[in-house]
C-alpha cells in the first residue's frame, strides 16, 4: 500500500504498534530522568507543503521552531535546546539559510532556549526539521489519554484564523498583518502549558497544529470517551466571522488547523478557578465542552448534538 493511499494519522498508528518504544504515541517522549521527564519532539517544514505564498524564510524558521516548540507546551514542559537540520541545493542562496536559522533561534529565545546546534544537507527543494528538547516535572506531566467523563473541555486562544488567512492569501488577498502573522508566526503556549499543567487538575493535553478537530479525535481516542463541545463558546476572532459564511466559518474552527492552541481536560473544579486564571495568570482561556462516557467528537449546535466527522491537515493527502 502506498502512503498517499493510507494517510499520515493510519500511518503513525501503524509505526506505534509495530515498534516496540513505549514512548511512542504523544505529542513528545518523555524520558525519565530522576524526578523529571526530559521531553523530546521533532517537526518538518517542506516548501511544497507549508510555505505560503509570501512567506519569508526568517518565518519559516520561526514556524518550524514555534511547531516543535507547541508539542512541548502540551506537555507542560520548558524548552531547553534546540537543533536544526536543513536541507537545500547547491544553488540555494546561503542567506536564506542563516534567514531561516535566525528565526529558529527568536523563537527558541522567547521562551529561554536557543539554536545550539544541527547539520546541513543536499535536498532538491527546501526542507527542514527543527528538534526540540524540554523539561518537565513528572508530577506536571500530562498525556493524552487521561480525560475521564465528568471532566470540562478548555482551550486558549481562538480557532480557524489561520486557515482563514491562508485561504485569503492563496486567493491573492490582502489581511491585515496582526492576523497574518498568526499563520506565519504563531505564539506556541508554553508559559500556559506550564501553569496549567502544575495545577494538577489537567488530564488530559495536546496541541492544536493539525486542526481543533484531530486534536479532539485524538484524546477521544487515546482516552477513550466522548468530547461533546458547544460551537458558541469556541473562540473565534471577529475577522474570521465576517469574512467568511458560517458554514467555511465552521469548517475553518473545526479542520482548518495553525493555531498551535493548546487543546486540554480539567477536572470540574477549574470552574472555580477560571476567572483567577484569566486575570491573575493572564492567560487565555475558555471552557468549550465536557467529556461524557462513549466515543467520539460531538457539536452542540443550534440546540442540536450532531457528531463531527472529518480530518484535518494531513501532509500526504493535502491535494
Amino acid at each position: 500500500m502506498k502512503v498517499k493511499e493510507l494517510g499520515e494519522q493510519k500511518i503513525l498508528e501503524k509505526i506505534v504498534k509495530e515498534l516496540p518504544s513505549h514512548l511512542l504515541g504523544d505529542d513528545c517522549a518523555p524520558i525519565p530522568f530522576g524526578n523529571y521527564y526530559i521531553l523530546t519532539t521533532v517537526d518538518g517544514i517542506h516548501e511544497d507543503t507549508d510555505i505560503p505564498p509570501g512567506m519569508t524564510y526568517y518565518e519559516a524558521g520561526w514556524y518550524s521552531c514555534a511547531s516543535s516548540l507547541s508539542d512541548i507546551a502540551a506537555k507542560g514542559g520548558f524548552p531547553i535546546s534546540v537543533l536544526a537540520s536543513v536541507f537545500v541545493s547547491e544553488d540555494f542562496d546561503v542567506e536564506n539559510i542563516l534567514s531561516f536559522l535566525k528565526g529558529v533561534d527568536e523563537c527558541a529565545s522567547l521562551f529561554g532556549a536557543k539554536l545550539d546546534g544541527g547539520d546541513l544537507n543536499f535536498g532538491e527543494k527546501f526542507s527542514a526539521d527543527v528538534f526540540v528538547m524540554g523539561i518537565t516535572e513528572k508530577k506536571s506531566y500530562v498525556s493524552r489519554s487521561g480525560a475521564r467523563p465528568g471532566d470540562v473541555i478548555i482551550v486558549t486562544g481562538t480557532f480557524g484564523t489561520p486557515s482563514g488567512v491562508l485561504k485569503k492569501i492563496l486567493g491573492g488577498e490582502s489581511v491585515p498583518n496582526k492576523l497574518r502573522e498568526k499563520l506565519m508566526k504563531p505564539r506556541p503556549r508554553v508559559w500556559e502549558g506550564v501553569v496549567l499543567t502544575s495545577l494538577g487538575i489537567i488530564t488530559a493535553s495536546i496541541d492544536s497544529s493539525d486542526g481543533l478537530y484531530e486534536s479532539l479525535k485524538t484524546i477521544s481516542k487515546d482516552s477513550e470517551v466522548a468530547l461533546v463541545v458547544d460551537y458558541d463558546s469556541i473562540p473565534k476572532d471577529e475577522w474570521l466571522v465576517t469574512n467568511f459564511s458560517s458554514e467555511e466559518v465552521f469548517n475553518h474552527v473545526f479542520f482548518g488547523g495553525g493555531e498551535y492552541e493548546l487543546v486540554m481536560t480539567s477536572k470540574p473544579e477549574i470552574l472555580d478557578r477560571i476567572e483567577e486564571i484569566r486575570e491573575d495568570l493572564e492567560i487565555d482561556i475558555t471552557v468549550v465542552g465536557e467529556v461524557k462516557e462513549g466515543r467520539g467528537v460531538y457539536v452542540k449546535k443550534d440546540e442540536k448534538i450532531m457528531e463531527v466527522k472529518g480530518r484535518g491537515w494531513e501532509h500526504f493527502r493535502r491535494h
